[in-house]
C-alpha cells in the first residue's frame, strides 16, 4: 500500500488550524447575517429609491410628454400656415424638471439605477438639436417625436430597476405600477398624434391608420396593467375606469377613428374638444400611479422590519454559537498545545542533544547504553499519550540505529584503513623490487623504459593509497621529518601525477616547509592532476608563487574548459567545509582530500576563473607552515662537485616533472629523486660536503682532465661508490664506462643507458646512506637540501 508524502506547506501549527476553523465558522455566520441584512436593507431602501429615482423620473416623463404634444401641434400649425403656439414656456418647464431630476437622481442607490440615469441624461442632451429643427420647420412629426420617445423609454428603465426588490410580492406590485405608467405613455403618444392631426385638419390614409393603431395599443396596455395590479390598486383603477372622463375619451376615440375611415366628410372634432377629453384621463392615471407607489412603500416597510427582526434572532443565536465554539476551541487547543509541546521538546531533545551526543561519543570510541540514553517518557493513556509512547519507541530505535551505524562506519573505516596500509606495504615492496630491477645493467633499453613507466604508475598508486588513509581517518605521512624546501615540495607533487611534462614551473620562493606539513604535496598533486585532467593535451599548466603578508600563495592555472559560477561556488564550499567521508560524492574525492589537508594546516584553497578560460587554484600557505633553513646533518655524506653546463631550461624525465624555468637556472643545481619512482635525466650538479664533517672527501675523483668525468653533452659520468666512505663500499664492480660517441651520432639507446646509469647511481647513494644509519635521504631542490620522506 502506497502513501503519499504530505507536502511541506501542510506543516501548520495546531493553534493556526483551530483559528482557521473558527474564522471559517465566523465567516459563514457573517455571510448569513449579511445576506439577511441585505434583504431587509433592500426593502427598507424602497422609500429612498422612490423619492430619489422613481417619482422624479415619473415627473420628468410627464413634462417630456407635454413638450412632445406641444411640438407636434406647433409643426401642424406651421404646415397649414396658421399661427403656431408659443413653445418657450413649455420648454422652460421641461428644462426646470430636467435640472431637478438630475440633482435628485444622482443620489439614487444602486449601480444599475445609476447606469440607467446616465443613459437618460445622455438622451436628454439631444433635445437642444431637435428643438432647433422644430423651430425651423425642417422636420416632420415622426422625427420630431423620436428624441422625446427615446428619453422617455430610458426613464422607464430607471423605474424598472427601481422595482427590482428581493421580496417577490413587492417587486411584482412595483412592476404592475410601471406597466400602468407605460400605458399612460402610450395614451400620451396617442394624444400628441391626434392633436397634431386635428390641428392640421388632415386625417386620412396613413395618418388615420397610425392613429387607430395608437388607440388600440393604449387600450391594450391599460387592460394588461390592470391585470398585474395589487387588489387594492385594482379597486382604485375600477373607480377610474367607470368614471365619466374615461368614457368621454373612449367616445371621442371611436368617433375620430370612424370619421378618419370615411373620405366623404371631414372630422368634426376640434383640438380643444380632444384636449378637454384627454387631460382628465392623463391626470387620473398619474394619481393612480402615485397612490399605488405609496401603497407599495407602505407594504414594503413592515416586510423589511420583519427581515431585520429575523436577522437579530438568527444572528444572535449564531453569534452565541460562535462564541461558545471559540471558548471550547481555545480551552481544547491549550490542552492539546501543552501536550504537543511536551512531545516537541522530547523530539528536539532526541534530535538536537541526545542523538548527536551519542554519535559524538561513538566517534570517540566510547560505549553507549541504549536504555540509559533513551528513558521512556510519560504522556498519559489518551491519544497523545499513545503518540508519546511511539516517540519512546522511535528514540530507542534511533539511538540503537545510531549505535549500529557508528559501529558499521567504524568497522568500514578500519577495514579501509587496514587495506590501504596493506596496499601501501605492497607498494613499498614493489618499489624495492623495481629498484633492484632498474639497477641491472643487462636490461634491454626498451624493457628499461617500460620499467620506468611502471615505476611512475607505482608512484601514483602510493599517492592514492595515502589519500585513502587520509579519508579513512589515518595518517598518510607518518613519522617526524625534516623541513623541505618549497621547490622540492612542488617537484614531489608534480612527480606524482600523469602527464607531468605539461607542467611549467618557474623558479619559486626558497622557503623551507615544515616537516609536519609535508602532506601539502598531496594537496598540490591533487590540484595539479585536476588541472591536467580537465585541459587539452596540447596545453600546459602553470605553477607560480607569490609572497603575501599572510604567507605564500601558490597559483595553479590551466587552460581547460572552466566551470560555471554555481559550480565554482559548490567546489569552493566543498573545499572550505569538507563533509564526512560517508557523505562525500565519489566523483570528488580528490577535492575532499584537498579540503581535509587544508583544514588540518589552516591552508586556504580557492578556485576561480582563469583569464584563459580555465581554472586557477590559489593555495595560500600560512607563515606558520614555514621554518628557517635547518642545519645539515652531522657526519653527512660528501658531495661531488660537477660543473653545470651553460643551458637554459632543465628537462627532467621519469617521475620528476618536466620543469621549464622562466628564468636562467642558478649556477649550481642540486637534484634528487621524487618518490623513488624512476630515473632522472638531470643537469650537472655540484654536491658539496656537509659542514659538520671533520674531514670531507674530495668532491671529485681524480682524473686527468675534464673529459674523464663529463660527456660531450655536459652530463656527468657516474663513478660507482665514489662518494661514500670506505667502510660502506661494497664489492660490486663499477660498470665499464661507455665510449663517448660523437656529438651528432649518439643513438637513443646510448642516451637511455646513460640516463639509467645516473639514476641507479643516485639510488645506490641513498640506499647506502640509509644503511649508514643517518635516518635521512639526500636532499634535492633547486638550491637547498631536501629530505625525501620514505612514503613519498
Amino acid at each position: 500500500m502506497r502513501f503519499r508524502k504530505p507536502p511541506e506547506n501542510r506543516k501548520i501549527r495546531m493553534r493556526l488550524k483551530i483559528t482557521a476553523v473558527l474564522l471559517s465558522l465566523t465567516a459563514l455566520w457573517g455571510f448569513a447575517a449579511w445576506v439577511t441584512v441585505g434583504d431587509g436593507w433592500n426593502l427598507l431602501q424602497t422609500s429612498e429609491r422612490d423619492q430619489t429615482a422613481g417619482r422624479p423620473t415619473k415627473t420628468l416623463i410627464n413634462v417630456l410628454q407635454d413638450e412632445r404634444r406641444a411640438s407636434l401641434v406647433y409643426l401642424a400649425a406651421r404646415h397649414r400656415n396658421a399661427v403656431p403656439p408659443d413653445l418657450s414656456e413649455q420648454r422652460a418647464r421641461t428644462d426646470q424638471a430636467i435640472a431637478r431630476w438630475r440633482r435628485t437622481a444622482k443620489d439614487a442607490p444602486g449601480d444599475k439605477i445609476q447606469r440607467h440615469v446616465e443613459l437618460t441624461s445622455q438622451r436628454l442632451q439631444a433635445l437642444t438639436a431637435i428643438r432647433n429643427a422644430i423651430d425651423s420647420g425642417t422636420i416632420d412629426a415622426a422625427a420630431a417625436a423620436k428624441p422625446y420617445n427615446d428619453a422617455i423609454d430610458a426613464g422607464f428603465l430607471i423605474n424598472m430597476a427601481n422595482a427590482e426588490l428581493d421580496d417577490p410580492d413587492i417587486s411584482a406590485d412595483g412592476r404592475a405600477l410601471i406597466a400602468l405608467t407605460r400605458s399612460r405613455e402610450l395614451l400620451s403618444r396617442e394624444d400628441a398624434l391626434a392633436e397634431g392631426l386635428l390641428t392640421a385638419r388632415h386625417m386620412s390614409g396613413p395618418e388615420a391608420t397610425q392613429f387607430a393603431q395608437a388607440v388600440g395599443l393604449s387600450r391594450y396596455a391599460l387592460e394588461d396593467a390592470y391585470g398585474q395590479l395589487h387588489p387594492s390598486d385594482q379597486g382604485r383603477y375600477d373607480a377610474f375606469a367607470s368614471g365619466a372622463s374615461l368614457a368621454r375619451l373612449r367616445t371621442l376615440e371611436d368617433r375620430l377613428v370612424a370619421q378618419s375611415r370615411s373620405t366623404s366628410r371631414p372630422t368634426s372634432i376640434t383640438p380643444s374638444q380632444w384636449e378637454t377629453a384627454t387631460r382628465p384621463v392623463l391626470a387620473q392615471l398619474d394619481t393612480l400611479v402615485d397612490e399605488g407607489g405609496d401603497a407599495v412603500v407602505k407594504r414594503a416597510q413592515p416586510i423589511g422590519y420583519g427581515v431585520i427582526l429575523r436577522l437579530i434572532l438568527i444572528a444572535g443565536l449564531g453569534l452565541g454559537a460562535v462564541v461558545a465554539s471559540i471558548v471550547l476551541a481555545v480551552t481544547t487547543s491549550r490542552l492539546l498545545v501543552r501536550q504537543l509541546r511536551r512531545l516537541k521538546i522530547a523530539a528536539q531533545e532526541l534530535s538536537e542533544r541526545r542523538l548527536p551526543d551519542v554519535v559524538e561519543r561513538l566517534s570517540r570510541g566510547e560505549k553507549v547504553d541504549v536504555a540509559a540514553e533513551a528513558p521512556p517518557l510519560q504522556f498519559g493513556d489518551d491519544e497523545i499519550g499513545q503518540v508519546g509512547q511511539e516517540i519512546n519507541r522511535v528514540q530507542e530505535i534511533a539511538i540503537a540505529a545510531a549505535v549500529g551505524q557508528a559501529e558499521q562506519r567504524r568497522g568500514f573505516r578500519e577495514v579501509l584503513r587496514n587495506q590501504a596500509l596493506r596496499t601501501q606495504a605492497l607498494s613499498v615492496q614493489q618499489h624495492h623490487v623495481l629498484d633492484r630491477v632498474e639497477r641491472r645493467r643487462d636490461l634491454d633499453p626498451e624493457v628499461f623504459g617500460d620499467i620506468l613507466k611502471i615505476d611512475e604508475v607505482a608512484t601514483r598508486i602510493r599517492r592514492h593509497t595515502g589519500n585513502i588513509l587520509l579519508l579513512s581517518g589515518g595518517q598518510a605521512h607518518r613519522g617526524a621529518r625534516r623541513p623541505m624546501v618549497l621547490m622540492d615540495v612542488i617537484r614531489l607533487a608534480i612527480g606524482q601525477v600523469e602527464n607531468y611534462q605539461r607542467v611549467n614551473v618557474p623558479r619559486l620562493d626558497d622557503r623551507w616547509l615544515s616537516g609536519r606539513a609535508l602532506d601539502v604535496t598531496s594537496l598540490l598533486a591533487e590540484l595539479i592532476e585536476n588541472a591536467l585532467s580537465f585541459s587539452e593535451p596540447d596545453t600546459t599548466v602553470e605553477v607560480t608563487s607569490q609572497a603575501t603578508a599572510n604567507g605564500l600563495a601558490i597559483m595553479i592555472e590551466d587552460k581547460g574548459l572552466g566551470l560555471r559560477p554555481d559550480q565554482l561556488e559548490a567546489v569552493n564550499r566543498l573545499i572550505a567545509d569538507p563533509p564526512p567521508f560517508d557523505a562525500a560524492s565519489s566523483s570528488r574525492l580528490g577535492l575532499l582530500v584537498v579540503g581535509l589537508i587544508a583544514r588540518r594546516h589552516g591552508i586556504t584553497v580557492t578556485l576561480k576563473g582563469s583569464a584563459f578560460g580555465g581554472i586557477m587554484a590559489v593555495v595560500l600557505l600560512p607563515n606558520a607552515l614555514f621554518e628557517a633553513e635547518p642545519p645539515a646533518p652531522s657526519g653527512g655524506l660528501p658531495r661531488r662537485e660537477i660543473p653545470r653546463p651553460d643551458e637554459g631550461p632543465v628537462r627532467q624525465n621519469g617521475s620528476l616533472a618536466l620543469l621549464r624555468t622562466a628564468e636562467p637556472a642558478p649556477p649550481a643545481l642540486r637534484v634528487a629523486h621524487s618518490g623513488d619512482t624512476g630515473p632522472q635525466q638531470t643537469p650537472p650538479v655540484r654536491v658539496e660536503a656537509a659542514p659538520p664533517a671533520p674531514e670531507p672527501r674530495p668532491a671529485e675523483p681524480e682524473a686527468d682532465d675534464e673529459e674523464d668525468v663529463r660527456t660531450t653533452h655536459g652530463l656527468p659520468i657516474r663513478q660507482p661508490q665514489a662518494s661514500i666512505v670506505e667502510q660502506l663500499r661494497t664489492e660490486q664492480a663499477a660498470a665499464e664506462p661507455e665510449p663517448e660517441p660523437e656529438a651528432d651520432t649518439r643513438s637513443p639507446e646510448d642516451a637511455l643507458r646513460i640516463m639509467g646509469s645516473f639514476q641507479r647511481g643516485t639510488r645506490q647513494g641513498r640506499a647506502d646512506a640509509r644503511r649508514a644509519g643517518t635516518g635521512e635521504q639526500p636532499q634535492v631542490t633547486a638550491d637547498e637540501h631536501v629530505t625525501v620522506p620514505d612514503d613519498q
